[in-house]
């Protein structure tokens, strides 16, 4: 039942790469602004920053806390673009998009490869390929600059590579090539490596390649990460002390998003619909008990789980790469369960509810996400004031803290002042007066709450204040404040001209 429909077996991996392809481009062309902090203040902001020769240090150190290589291959973007005479920030935001979702599609094509090499079965290497196609957040999240995805093509490859099961020093070698180009892009991926070299030395017959692993894996970073790092820094492990110092901070942690070691079990079940996931689940597990490759992309990909499930810092995007291999190794496994028990009519019946509840709802995230304008109004208000072309600085107010301003769409980096309710208004004029910042000549109102008498108290600093416009947050912002309006701001932002 799992692959004996007639779309199946009749779909090619050419077809399946143009059916990602197609909602990804849906992704460049409207799927504009981004999904979480990182994505463009670590990535977009930053590499503005080191164009313009403005730091873009924050932990206090002369070392970046992340690597950078990415933001390396994005400032050849965005010099790229300079020289085609592309300067607006929409139009060098596209470019991006665009060469993100083409470089994302070699995720549908080594999952495929990487599934035959584990199965010797063309018909699951297709449904694998369809699932990184088209599972609802992937086309999103390829277009996105998030170091968690962006690493997810080069973890593939790597797969694909060490899953050779002749002994090859060329296999290994490549191997350890991607997995250090993935580490170089998120680092937390090096479990999924450390865990296949532990399952490499401790497997019978697999001494030789684990050693072989372990020391072309050192090769590998020295001629990636530790490279850069020796010629931008002068160490060769320069960012990942930094990272490490940063990181291991008990003050740091505890700053950032905080939760149980079960969190991430939900995150999973979650992004799959819930009922699917025991399918899924089921399978993953099974994989521990197939082919030695299956069992060494599940117990390295296992070990990355169980660290980030033992971390205290829980944040969703961080589990990101995780869903690739539990998607591949759960269809996998399930399939393999599925044949050795498709005479229990339960399991037949389940798994038809199951597979019709997981192609509904996707189909329909999928339809929905691959189209959506995340952080709309944050983006939308610096295109607004970019197009203006006036803008001197501005006063972010809010109620209780707004949302920091994508300055990348503004063409301008600058320090803002920042005006919150219960804030003095002498104490930000005095702070203005000082002249540390440059002068404001527009102040942009986020969220609605107590609205008016925080524009009345603007208008007694500034009676001239001019209306301007309101920029609207996107669908799925309006969504996600109706449904947690105490974690999500409301992302109507307004904006005014101080008038002078």
């Amino acid at each position: 039942m799992l692959t004996n429909t007639g779309l199946l077996n009749k779909l090619t991996i050419k077809q399946v790469l143009l059916i990602g392809l197609l909602f990804r481009l849906l992704a460049v062309f409207y799927s504009k602004g981004y999904g979480f902090h990182d994505d463009h203040f670590e990535t977009l902001e930053l590499v503005d920053r080191w164009q313009h020769g403005i730091s873009f240090l924050w932990t206090g150190s002369n070392v970046h806390v992340f690597s950078l290589i990415y933001p390396g291959f994005l400032y050849l973007i965005f010099k790229g673009c300079h020289l085609l005479g592309l300067n607006d920030p929409e139009q060098i935001t596209f470019v991006s998009r665009l060469i993100h979702a083409l470089f994302s599609l070699l995720s549908i094509f080594y999952g495929y490869k990487l599934t035959i090499r584990l199965t010797r079965n063309k018909k699951t290497g297709i449904i694998v390929a369809l699932a990184m196609a088209i599972f609802w957040i992937f086309p999103f999240m390829a277009v996105r600059n998030l170091r968690e995805f962006v690493c997810v093509p080069f973890l593939l490859i790597a797969g694909y590579h060490i899953a050779d099961n002749k002994f090859s020093y060329r296999s290994i070698f490549l191997s350890t090539l991607f997995f250090a180009l993935a580490f170089s892009v998120r680092l937390q991926i090096v479990f999924i490596p450390v865990g296949i070299g532990i399952f490499l030395l401790f497997q019978k017959g697999q001494i030789k390649k684990g050693l072989a692993f372990a020391v072309f894996s050192v090769i590998g970073f020295m001629l990636t990460q530790g490279l850069f790092d020796t010629v931008y820094y002068g160490d060769p492990f320069a960012s990942v002390a930094e990272y490490l110092r940063f990181n291991s901070d008990k003050t740091n942690i505890e700053m950032q998003p905080q939760g149980p070691w079960y969190q991430y079990i939900g995150t999973v079940a979650g992004l799959v619909w819930g009922f699917p996931f025991l399918l899924l689940a089921a399978g993953y597990i099974y994989t521990a008990r197939m082919n030695p490759a299956s069992k060494m992309l599940f117990w390295g990909s296992l070990l990355f789980f169980a660290f980030h499930s033992y971390y205290s810092n829980k944040q969703e995007r961080f589990i990101l790469p995780f869903i690739p291999y539990f998607l591949m190794l759960g269809i996998i496994g399930f399939k393999e369960l599925y044949n050795q028990y498709s005479n229990k009519k339960w399991l037949v019946k389940s798994t038809k509810f199951f597979m019709g509840w997981f192609i509904v709802l996707n189909t329909i995230a999928l339809l929905v996400i691959s189209v959506t304008y995340s952080k709309r109004s944050r983006v939308e208000a610096m295109v607004y004031l970019y197009k203006k072309g006036d803008v001197s600085n501005l006063i972010m107010e809010s109620d209780n803290g707004s949302p920091r301003p994508p300055l990348f769409y503004l063409g301008k980096q600058f320090n803002y002042y920042e005006l919150k309710m219960n804030d003095s208004l002498p104490v930000l004029t005095q702070y203005i007066d000082k002249g540390t910042y440059p002068l404001p000549n527009y102040i942009i109102m986020s969220g609605n709450k107590h609205f008016e008498e925080r524009l009345n108290r603007l208008k007694i600093m500034y009676p001239e204040l001019q209306y301007e416009t309101d920029i609207k947050p996107g669908l799925i912002d309006k969504i996600a404040y109706q449904l947690n309006p105490k974690h999500n701001v409301n992302e109507t932002w307004h904006i005014y001209k101080i008038k002078k």
